[in-house]
């Protein structure tokens, strides 16, 4: 893994910020770690912490944010720092339902054999076997992702997780600092499924990116 070095990271900020014309900021100015408790990446760990952060906003009714989110878990003698960069989405044009969308692992498919939930499609079988889907409203959660080309998209990109929830979703690789391209692909990405989920376009066209390497 390589060292975590700041003044990098907001180098490659930087430029992603000159590239989308957003506004970057090095510490969460906007106080949006209060808007993302709810997800359940951020009810992992403690010291939470968001730097930098790069800021677009639409109007009263929309805005997006790029930002790395950082969180440290303790495991007895040992203290572990994970890393992300996280794209979120605020939007009255969304009214979506709660849910988590995570890349399956073994020990998922072990607690589905003891009853935990996981939304699969009969129609997808790929994708019911790469991606843990949850969530309290199974048929409107159902109806948000029943579209062939989303279905396709994360089965050749298997490593997103997606949370969302009414107005909010956010996108993320987890413990991934993605480099600045890769982050600019995020922001088209998490775009188009912001205009697909908000009933916006029926094209869900997305590019794909290469598979990131983890922080961990």
């Amino acid at each position: 893994m390589a060292r975590y070095r700041y003044k990098d990271r907001l180098k490659e900020l930087t430029h992603c910020a000159n590239q989308l014309s957003w506004d970057l900021n090095e510490k969460d100015e906007y106080g949006m770690l209060k808007w993302l408790l709810d997800f359940h990446l951020f009810k992992k760990g403690g010291s939470k912490k968001i730097s930098p952060m790069l800021m677009h906003k639409k109007d009263d009714l929309e805005f997006s944010s790029l930002f790395d989110y950082a969180y440290t878990v303790s495991t007895g003698k040992t203290t572990v720092t994970f890393r992300q960069t996280v794209y979120f989405r605020y939007s009255k044009s969304l009214a979506l339902p709660h849910f988590i969308m995570v890349p399956e692992k073994w020990y998922h498919r072990l607690g589905t054999f003891f009853g935990m939930q996981d939304i699969d499609f009969v129609e997808y079988p790929s994708f019911s076997h790469n991606y843990l889907l949850q969530g309290r409203d199974e048929d409107y959660i159902r109806y948000h992702f029943d579209h062939p080309d989303m279905i396709s998209f994360f089965n050749q990109q298997g490593f997103y997780s997606m949370e969302g929830m009414n107005y909010l979703f956010v996108l993320y690789v987890n413990n991934v600092l993605l480099p600045a391209e890769q982050a600019l692909q995020l922001v088209t990405i998490g775009d188009h499924l912001h205009d697909y989920l908000a009933n916006k376009t029926p094209d869900i066209s997305l590019p794909l990116m290469e598979v990131p390497e983890r922080d961990d």
